[in-house]
């Protein structure tokens, strides 16, 4: 396993404390590595390198998740900038971020809010790799229509039991999120 840390990205390998993402220059320097050739590999070992592949892809689309809300609730907490500019600008800043249109960039923030505020254990899920974001945003998309309580109850009994949401197809999760 790759050590993230501060000296990561000079080769010295330490390790980020538990519970905080790695710096950035750990990350693009791991990046790198993942950009390299693959070498010489068998096929059970390239079918296990395509699955912590998408673990890897899935806990970073929530660590994205996490740390776009964190940015969102940041730059609300500047004085005297009207709301409404304030959410197209963080929507703008996100689709930048992440080279996308302003469109998806407030899709982004959007659902990130809604993992933060109202879908716990969907983020959960989400940042532990066990899900990928499409499928959070099913469950934030069926679930729009309910108020704040039935929401989190739905999250609850939908997305606790992350091996059972893991396992689930995608109609199989809309069929039971509505």
């Amino acid at each position: 396993m790759r050590d993230f840390g501060e000296s990561a990205a000079s080769g010295a390998g330490a390790t980020a404390p538990a519970g905080v993402l790695p710096s950035h220059a750990a990350i693009a320097a791991f990046a790198s590595e993942l950009a390299a050739d693959t070498g010489e590999m068998s096929d059970a070992e390239r079918v296990e390198m395509i699955r912590a592949l998408e673990v890897l892809k899935c806990t970073a689309e929530g660590a994205q998740a996490r740390v776009t809300a964190e940015f969102d609730a940041s730059q609300r907490a500047v004085a005297g900038v009207p709301v409404e500019r304030q959410a197209r600008g963080i929507g703008a800043q996100v689709a930048l971020a992440r080279r996308e249109s302003p469109k998806r960039g407030q899709s982004h923030l959007s659902l990130a809010r809604v993992l933060r505020d109202e879908l716990p254990h969907t983020e959960a899920a989400l940042r532990s790799g066990r899900i990928t974001e499409w499928r959070a945003t099913l469950i934030a998309r069926e679930t729009a229509c309910l108020a704040l309580e039935q929401r989190l109850e739905v999250d609850r009994q939908l997305a606790s039991d992350a091996d059972r949401l893991e396992g689930m197809g995608e109609r199989e999760l809309v069929g039971a999120a509505r």
